[in-house]
């Protein structure tokens, strides 16, 4: 659990997000000493989070073409080409 006052929590609301996320911290936000609020992670966000990378991942590379056979064109190359 992190405790944070107001105006921290203004000054690095990045750093709370992220460890509140990533770390499934609870941040209690206080004033003047008080708490008032509390940040929690939502359940199954990084389960949801992995999920699409894969869907995304799975989008990108099946619209990707095989590539072509080219040892045909590789021979062809191959060959010297004489102009006499």
């Amino acid at each position: 659990m992190i405790t944070i006052s107001a105006t921290e929590l203004k000054n690095k609301l990045s750093e709370v997000l992220n460890s509140v996320y990533y770390s499934e911290n609870v941040a209690v936000i206080e004033k003047h000493g008080k708490p008032i609020a509390r940040i929690v992670p939502v359940e199954g966000s990084k389960k949801m989070m992995r999920k699409d990378i894969k869907r995304v991942l799975d989008e990108t590379f099946g619209i990707l073409p095989d590539f072509p056979d080219v040892s045909s064109y590789r021979r062809f190359r191959s060959r010297k080409i004489s102009l006499d």
